[in-house]
């Protein structure tokens, strides 16, 4: 459960220090404590996602590892910064050194892994003090032209870093606009169902008549991996492309299996007549379902598949005390499906300080350009 707003200590006093691979790969319990006490994504601001991420992307990425981690007075950790550089390449060619957040890679290569929520991990009774000396390490840092924070949230510990004290020396962009889908549920799904539209219901609730001996299955850890390659087919035969799980091959296979482990995956197929129509990807963390990822059988189309897959998941989650289902961002293939949950809208976006004043000087061009002209910019190339 995320901790609640404490009163800060009068005028702490914080420290900050990189750690080196050594530290971050041997910081689990630490980092893990550490977002216990914060309002950072109990979900990808995780060690074990931010851990897998890195050892996923790093060396195709070309990048340098630059953890921060913040301590009070008492050598106790109270912030993390989960940062890396590397070089990236802006319009027209130019290429400069990028400060990041493990977890994204903006504009980068397109099999790199999506996260989202991305922020810094920051003690509640540290708040203000932590965010404070993380943007004076930033803007101490003179190894990089500029700062990228993807799929954040306006709120964020990140965003109030960067809005308050890099704002005085950096151009901001703010882009990429995301939407997550966040359903609170009531108490039964009896209600649930009761608010629904009439079309909804019946293909969340309705249409299990239609069903021959439906079967909803959980995933144990054993089955991760050929759930997986389930899921990926359906994705194929939905999409006619690479499906998205295999654009960070081997990520998922090993992150499902440690949610497994730690008996807060809830990776589930649904069958009808012995064959498995939909594969849901879910993980539940701090009293959250997740949606990662979902897939469903194109044959089995006209029985609504994912929708009743997400009613049997919602209705097995109520009984057990869940109240909150975040279907994450993204739209479906030909329509925003997510929001026929009932399901509210929760922003996200990417958040770019500029600091170099070449890159500065040629974001205002850019910006400031008719949209024919950048039509073909993009044309050329669609870098940062």
């Amino acid at each position: 459960m995320v901790a609640a707003p404490a009163q800060q200590p009068h005028n702490p006093r914080v420290s900050v220090r990189p750690w080196n691979e050594l530290e971050f790969a041997a910081s689990r319990n630490e980092w893990q404590a550490l977002l216990r006490r914060s309002s950072a994504n109990p979900l990808f601001m995780s060690w074990e996602w931010q851990s897998r991420w890195w050892r996923a992307h790093h060396l195709a990425l070309g990048a340098e590892l630059c953890v921060l981690a913040a301590y009070g007075e008492d050598n106790r950790l109270v912030g993390l910064a989960p940062l890396y550089r590397r070089e990236a390449t802006h319009r027209w060619g130019l290429r400069a050194p990028r400060l990041e957040l493990l977890g994204s890679a903006f504009r980068g290569p397109p099999d790199i892994t999506f996260s989202e929520y991305l922020d810094f991990i920051v003690d509640t009774s540290y708040a203000d003090a932590v965010i404070q000396v993380f943007a004076e390490w930033l803007l101490g840092d003179a190894a990089w032209a500029d700062f990228v924070v993807a799929n954040t949230r306006a709120d964020g510990s990140i965003v109030r870093a960067v809005a308050g004290r890099l704002a005085e020396e950096c151009m901001l962009r703010w882009q990429d606009p995301l939407t997550a889908h966040v359903l609170t549920l009531p108490e039964s799904f009896d209600d649930y169902l009761h608010d629904l539209k009439p079309g909804i219901r019946r293909k969340v609730w309705n249409r299990r008549g239609r069903l021959n001996g439906p079967v909803l299955r959980f995933a144990c850890e054993g089955e991760v991996e050929g759930i997986l390659r389930q899921l990926r087919r359906f994705q194929a035969l939905r999409w006619g492309s690479q499906p998205s799980l295999e654009r960070s091959p081997g990520f998922h296979d090993g992150f499902a299996a440690a949610m497994a482990r730690q008996g807060t995956l809830r990776m589930s197929v649904l069958e009808h007549g012995g064959e498995p129509i939909s594969v849901l990807y879910n993980v539940e963390l701090s009293g959250v379902q997740y949606n990662l990822q979902s897939g469903f059988s194109p044959a089995a189309a006209a029985l609504s598949p994912s929708y009743l897959h997400f009613g049997y998941c919602l209705e097995e989650a109520l009984i057990r005390g869940v109240r909150v289902l975040d279907f994450l961002g993204g739209n479906g293939r030909n329509r925003d499906y997510k929001q026929d949950f009932g399901a509210r809208d929760v922003p996200l976006g990417t958040l770019q300080a500029i600091r170099a004043p070449a890159l500065q000087r040629l974001y205002r061009l850019y910006d400031g350009a008719p949209q024919w002209m950048r039509r073909v910019f993009n044309l050329r190339r669609s870098p940062s």
